[in-house]
């Protein structure tokens, strides 16, 4: 990352360090229930345990057998778990054995009506997409699915009434449900009922029926343990080192996924059907720049229309949606690291693509488009009605940042960052940090400063455009050159980079330290390519010469 301009050294008065009001966590939290069985006595327990997760701030869906649309409602909840979320699904039923498409593995599937397959939410044909070869019903896919996904935490609990040997295997019952509750693994949480040991002969015979919820239910209500246990009947796994916690706060949204409209206040927020996270940002004005820097002496800024911006930094498989591509600094928790993505050019047009296929499907959420924010959505979104220029003082900010601080300091690689500021700790070194480990600004929004420098679709000059809805993306001749802006700083970023006001151009095109953020605001994307840019600038030069000949000939 290269400055146009040299760096003016500067120092801010304790004032401009007052800490935001109102930082504080929150995640989203889905739940799905769902009573195939026939039973109407379990539908008390059912609705028990959906009052007692709603109590818990979870959105709640309720699906039954003969819910007309359950099996699409089922799809579109697991493709919109939230980042960063946390999920529990439920189900009460009987299973179903059914082999997989090249007949090769028998599959465990759930009995759900009204199924249809829906489009994927990645273009096949934008390259190399996993093939769907379990059964679309299955606890393989449901398994694989809540695997992919980039929540924080997944549960599954099944209360299993019986399994139809349909693909005829000829196994047993016993290991009928041993393989039926072995397929939840790795680092999902679970709880099947009943388990192998149920059936030990030492035992009586297990009953059916909706036990794994009661416990679930009781759990929730006392602040239990999580996910339930059935001592000796019930088979529960919990990844290795970790625990299922309701973290922070529970997270409102204005409008199910499949809506989208405007936010009432600054900060609502809402999770589109892909499970990405917005917050929204209201019209408004406000100073834009801050007189220490040269290239950013404030002026007046007014933003017409409000827009969603992401909760969150991009992370790898959200944006492999689009073809962005992208590399990661390090291996920790290397799903919930936003990857490194370089080039505005190379992004912009996959984000078209991929919003015409989605228009196409019938995804797409009409007049409203993805893009890349302007300098100035950005600078708001970070400000989040303060005028403060940092979050905190200095030796606080690694409560809401990853930067050059005293971990990296220490971290004796072949690069040694002297310039690090040893008066803080962030606690992460030469890598990325996981995406929403740091206070929130005001409005919610996490790691607008530090973690990676973000694009913005606005062109660097060496002064701040103002104005109505400002977004300078000009070039000073056809084959001229300009560099796009960044902002926030990054991991090895000084604190003086962290500050709100602080601008960049982004020289590079793949280096560790440079990401991006999305925004969904009303009307056509506005972020345009260089090539697109050079050629309306030539189409214009050469109509001006033209006009200036013909005036010639007269």
């Amino acid at each position: 990352m290269k400055r146009l301009l040299p760096l003016v050294l500067f120092c801010l008065s304790f004032s401009s360090w007052l800490e935001a009001a109102g930082s504080t966590w929150t995640e989203h939290r889905r739940a799905l229930l769902i009573n195939a069985s026939k039973d109407k006595a379990h539908e008390q327990t059912v609705k028990a345990l959906a009052k007692a997760l709603r109590d818990k701030g979870f959105v709640v869906t309720n699906l039954g057998n003969g819910s007309k649309g359950s099996g699409v409602t089922y799809e579109k909840w697991l493709r919109s778990i939230p980042t960063m979320g946390v999920s529990l699904f439920y189900y009460l039923g009987d299973l179903e054995t059914e082999k997989s498409r090249d007949g090769k593995r028998v599959c465990h599937s759930m009995q759900l009506g009204g199924y249809k397959v829906l489009p994927p939410a990645r273009d096949p044909e934008a390259g190399r997409s996993r093939v769907e070869d379990k059964p679309w019903l299955s606890l393989e896919r449901l398994s694989q699915k809540l695997s992919d996904n980039v929540a924080r935490a997944n549960m599954v609990v099944i209360d299993c009434l019986g399994i139809n040997d349909k693909a005829k295997t000829g196994k047993s019952k016993v290991d009928l449900f041993a393989q039926a509750s072995g397929q939840f693994r790795g680092e999902m949480f679970s709880s099947f009922y009943p388990g192998k040991g149920a059936f030990h002969p030492s035992l009586e015979a297990p009953s059916y029926g909706p036990f794994m919820a009661e416990a679930l239910t009781q759990s929730l209500q006392k602040s239990g343990p999580l996910p339930p246990r059935i001592d000796k009947l019930g088979y529960s796994v919990i990844p290795r080192d970790k625990t299922f916690e309701l973290k922070h706060d529970p997270a409102e949204v204005c409008s199910p996924p499949e809506v989208l409209r405007e936010g009432r206040f600054a900060g609502d927020q809402w999770v589109d059907q892909n499970g990405f996270c917005f917050v929204w940002c209201p019209a408004g004005t406000f100073t834009m720049g801050d007189p220490v820097f040269d290239d950013a002496q404030p002026v007046g800024v007014s933003l017409t229309k409000g827009y969603w911006i992401g909760k969150y930094e991009m992370l790898g498989d959200e944006a492999k949606l689009f073809n962005a591509g992208g590399q990661k600094l390090g291996n920790r928790y290397a799903k919930f690291l936003p990857p490194s993505i370089g080039s505005v050019d190379k992004v912009a047009p996959e984000l078209r693509k991929w919003q015409k296929y989605l228009s196409e499907k019938g995804m797409a959420y009409e007049g409203w488009t993805y893009d890349y924010p302007t300098e100035a959505e950005w600078e708001y979104a970070c400000r989040a009605g303060k005028r403060a220029g940092y979050p905190s003082e200095i030796k606080d900010l690694g409560k809401y940042a990853n930067f050059a601080d005293r971990t990296l300091y220490n971290d004796r690689e072949l690069v040694h960052y002297v310039y690090a500021n040893r008066e803080a700790d962030d606690g992460y070194g030469r890598l990325f940090a996981p995406v929403g480990q740091f206070l929130p600004n005001r409005w919610g929004i996490h790691d607008m400063l530090g973690n990676l420098a973000e694009l913005c679709s606005t062109y660097y000059s060496d002064h701040l455009t103002g104005g109505a809805d400002p977004d300078f993306q000009e070039l000073p001749a056809p084959r001229g050159s300009r560099h796009r802006v960044s902002r926030g700083g990054s991991w090895c970023s000084p604190p003086e980079y962290l500050h709100v006001a602080f601008r960049n151009a982004f020289t590079g095109t793949q280096t560790p330290h440079i990401g991006m953020r999305l925004v969904l605001r009303q009307g056509p994307a506005v972020t345009r390519t260089r090539t697109e840019i050079s050629d309306a600038l030539q189409d214009r030069l050469d109509a001006e010469k033209k006009a200036r000949q013909d005036q010639a000939r007269k």
